[in-house]
């Protein structure tokens, strides 16, 4: 009889053991790391012939996503709805990103047009012509604009009046190039900048003479400087996608070291680290010496873009896809499909605390939170 209560005992405890394993659980919900908040079609109507690329890129300021289409149209949308504020039709393909200076914003167009419109009301301040299209972003120091035009030349303008300081224009005797501009570095008094010949060069501010220049690559074809010069550890980087990229004296022009990969998106300084895409697909860390910290596959196709954004690396490849990549397993955490294959991001992943926004090649403008 005593072994009665303890059968009962077990037999109960089986019932609650059971029922524990019964009790329904609340289901995972899946964490997305990109949330895309609104997106915009800036496709112009399709007649004939080729399908026309986006090139540009998106800006945010003060709450506000500015974005012209290459219709002619520069749009200002709410950085949270997407919902208009104002538009500016300039009746010329808007190619390059907006810069802002004090409460303006200065962008150009293809047919060499520079607008400079407050930023909020959208009023025009002020617009010159430039005799050459203006596919990369103005660049505002101290006062100043300077803008690199397709022509091979670079403007150096007050930003107050428009009014035209000097403009440098450079002969470029090769006839293939990519035909892509990188955005002025200003460094002391020197503007630095890449040109279409293989040369990176340093001009001085005050009178837009040529200081220095250096041949980064060698190839006969696409050998354009378009990688927007950084400064990191008292060095430019910047080179060529169809050579390496590398490290260059501010004061004598001269190559301090090569990195031994060739990217074709924009680098990103991260503290004392280089984050890189490459040409092979690849998203590579490296330190400021050039010695690979951490490297990942992650595509087939090569990295148009990169960037930094809530602790992840955001890359951008031709297979229609942009990843966020954990730099501490270098492993995609999420990934978001562009909508077409092969659509591309060529100019920058734009990003704040809070919002990110890519322009793509197929003229797509996504904002993501």
């Amino acid at each position: 009889m005593r072994l009665f209560p303890l059968i009962i005992a077990l037999i109960l405890g089986a019932g609650f053991s059971s029922c524990a394993r019964l009790r329904p659980e609340a289901p995972v919900k899946e964490v997305k790391f990109f949330k895309n908040i609104w997106a915009k079609n800036l496709d112009s109507a399709y007649v004939s012939g080729n399908l026309p690329i986006g090139l540009g890129a998106t800006r945010i300021f003060n709450d506000i996503v500015y974005m012209g289409s290459i219709d002619g149209v520069m749009n200002a949308y709410d950085v949270e709805t997407g919902r208009v504020l104002w538009t500016a039709d300039e009746k010329t393909p808007l190619g390059g990103p907006v810069e802002f200076f004090k409460d303006h914003v200065a962008y150009g167009g293809l047919n060499g047009r520079l607008f400079v419109r407050h930023y909020l009301s959208g009023k025009l301040k002020y617009a010159i012509d430039l005799a050459a299209p203006i596919e990369s972003a103005p660049v505002f120091h101290n006062d100043h604009l300077f803008i690199y035009l397709r022509g091979h030349q670079i403007v150096h303008m007050d930003a107050e009046t428009g009014k035209v300081i000097w403009v440098y224009k450079r002969a470029v005797p090769v006839t293939t190039t990519l035909q892509r501009t990188s955005k002025p570095l200003i460094i002391g008094n020197k503007v630095i900048i890449g040109f279409a010949d293989g040369f990176l060069g340093a001009l001085s501010m005050d009178e837009g003479l040529l200081v220095w220049e250096t041949k980064l690559v060698e190839n006969s074809k696409f050998v354009d400087i378009d990688l927007n010069p950084i400064l990191a550890g008292g060095m430019i980087i910047s080179g060529s996608p169809s050579g390496e990229l590398k490290a260059i004296n501010p004061e004598s022009g001269a190559v301090a070291r090569a990195y031994g990969v060739s990217v074709m998106a924009h680098p990103v300084l991260r503290g004392e680290q280089l984050i890189l895409g490459t040409n092979d697909g690849e998203v590579v860390i490296m330190n400021l010496s050039g010695d690979t910290l951490k490297k990942a596959k992650v595509s087939t196709q090569a990295v148009s873009a990169v960037s930094w954004w809530k602790e992840m690396i955001v890359v951008a490849t031709f297979d229609g896809k942009i990843q966020a990549i954990d730099p501490l397993t270098m492993k995609a955490v999420d990934q978001f499909n562009l909508g077409y294959d092969y659509s591309a991001i060529f100019s920058d992943i734009v990003t704040t605390d809070d919002f990110m926004g890519v322009y793509t090649s197929r003229n797509r403008l996504y904002l993501f939170h």
